[in-house]
């Protein structure tokens, strides 16, 4: 029974993997060819007030290895701030996003709403997106990213997709220069 067990664990985990396609950024590596990150898991069912969450980062570490300018986010019940909002494509970033709120918020770096039209559409275009599952009440999340040229004829804004809390003011638009 052991080794049924453990064949079928086996088979599920090279399933798993062979669905992946290409393995995940490392989390201080930036794709080259992609906007967005690989999702490393499915999100949870989501709940009536909030865009359905597509995860793009992977589980961060406290200290990255290749740390690039710090920027420091802080989530809160109807704000987000942010200590840098004019960035550099090329450069690399290490934002250290905290949610200070009672609720959980996600972390998106996408175009505003006013201009893409909806939530979902916001969510599938972010260049990188943190999801709702890593950012409970008093979590914080590391995570490395360099902007890519294609920013620099981008509105963007740093925000939180969710529907109710974008409505509240949960977005802050930022510049991308050369």
């Amino acid at each position: 029974m052991k080794r049924i067990t453990l064949l079928v664990i086996v088979l599920l985990v090279m399933i798993v993997a062979s669905a992946c396609g290409s393995p995940a950024p490392a989390a201080t590596e930036v794709p080259a060819s992609e906007p967005i990150a690989q999702a490393t898991e499915l999100p949870a069912q989501p709940a009536a007030t909030e865009v359905p969450v597509q995860p793009v980062v992977t589980e961060q570490s406290a200290q990255p290895s290749a740390p690039g300018t710090e920027v420091i986010i802080t989530l809160e019940d109807n704000s987000i701030t942010s200590s840098l909002t004019e960035y550099e494509v090329g450069v690399p970033y290490t934002f250290v996003i905290t949610n200070k709120g009672n609720h959980g918020h996600n972390f998106n770096i996408a175009q505003p709403v006013s201009v893409v039209g909806s939530l979902n559409a916001a969510l599938s275009g972010a260049l990188l997106a943190v999801p709702k599952s890593q950012l409970g009440a008093g979590a914080q999340v590391t995570v490395d990213y360099t902007f890519p040229e294609s920013a620099l004829t981008t509105q963007l804004e740093l925000s939180c997709l969710i529907t109710r809390h974008y409505q509240d003011g949960m977005f802050l638009a930022i510049t991308v220069t050369q």
